[in-house]
Parts: structure tokens; C-alpha cells; sequence
């Protein structure tokens, strides 16, 4: 989901009180380095291209102990619950917000988030133990990255463009691009 920075933000916490508070304004909120930031509205070939990733991964884990989930947050820190588009979790103590234990996060790109979710924001996911992909997907361009944790700590990445086979090996997936992105012909 992209996100803005807002001119000031006076509001600081922690990120058991992010997850325990309500705005009550209607608003999506992430909590940047203890600061709450408004979410701004996807859109539509952003959200054809989340829904189709996540329809994908909840059919492939169905009856798996790991689920995958839409626009839930995941709490990187104390200071950071970061919202992705879709994710992965295996949180055997079922919590209902701010999930640690996620293998695989992924985020779908929009012109005004691109450069945070390559950088800032997938440094604070990579403070989860249980992370080793990281999928980042351009709609506009029909390319995705898959940012896979090797053996030795570091971060590798594989580009796909279009049609190709994007492998997750977090969770044993191969998705054709076909099926990544299906139906943005009639996104406006």
C-alpha cells in the first residue's frame, strides 16, 4: 500500500499501542519509527494485482499451518507495524493484528510509494526473524523482484518481467506472470 508522510505528526507511540489504538477517523494508518502515518487508496491495478497474488497463495497454503492474508499489519519493532499488500504469516498464537511471524511479505508498487517500499520499508521488514522473501511487484511495468535471504545473511534478488515464472520458495510457489497479472486490460 503506498503511503505519505504527513507535514508534522505529533501523535508518538509504541507499536503495542498503534495495534491497540482506533483512530475513529476512518483512516489506515501505519506506524513509521513511532509515528502514525496515513495510508493513501490503491489503485485499481494495484488492487487487481494484490487480490490476485493473494487468491493465489490462500489457494496454494489452503490446509497449510501458514496463511496468507490482504492489508494486515505486521509489527516489525517496537516503533514500525508496517501494512503490506499481501503476506504470509505462521503465527501458531493467532493473533488478530500485528503479525511477526511472516516468511514472505509483498508489496505492490504505485508511483508514490516505489522508492520507500524498495528501501525504507523493506528495511524495517527485514527486522522480522521469520522473513526470507520479500516480493515486489510493478504492475504498471509487468515486472516483479523477488528479494530471497540467503545462507549467508545476505540479500539476493531475481527479476522477472511479463509472462515468466516468479518462484517463491518460501512457500513452495511457482506463479506464472499470467496469473500475477490477470485482468489489468480492464484497469483503467
Amino acid at each position: 500500500m503506498a503511503y505519505r508522510l504527513p507535514a508534522a505528526t505529533t501523535m508518538q507511540m509504541t507499536s503495542d499501542d498503534f495495534l491497540a489504538w482506533d483512530s475513529g477517523d476512518g483512516s489506515r494508518y501505519e506506524l513509521i519509527d513511532g509515528q502514525t502515518v496515513v495510508m493513501e487508496s490503491a489503485s485499481e491495478g494495484h488492487q487487481i494485482v494484490a487480490c490476485n497474488l493473494y487468491v493465489a497463495m490462500r489457494q496454494h497454503l489452503h490446509g497449510a499451518p501458514c496463511r496468507a492474508i490482504l492489508s494486515l499489519e505486521v509489527r516489525c519493532d517496537d516503533g514500525n507495524c508496517l501494512v503490506p499488500d499481501v503476506m504470509v504469516y505462521c503465527d501458531k498464537d493467532k493473533r488478530p493484528r500485528g503479525m511477526e511471524a511472516c516468511p514472505l511479505i509483498v508489496e505492490v508498487l504505485s508511483r508514490s510509494s516505489a522508492r520507500d517500499d524498495r528501501t525504507r520499508k523493506f528495511a524495517r521488514y527485514r527486522r522480522l526473524a521469520a522473513l526470507s522473501e520479500y516480493l515486489v511487484v510493478d504492475w504498471e511495468q509487468r515486472a516483479t523482484e523477488v528479494h530471497r535471504l540467503a545462507i549467508d545473511g545476505s540479500w539476493q534478488v531475481t527479476r522477472y518481467a511479463g509472462g515468466e515464472v516468479v518462484y517463491l520458495a518460501s512457500i513452495d510457489l511457482a506463479l506464472p506472470g499470467e496469473v500475477i497479472f490477470a485482468d489489468l486490460e480492464a484497469a483503467a
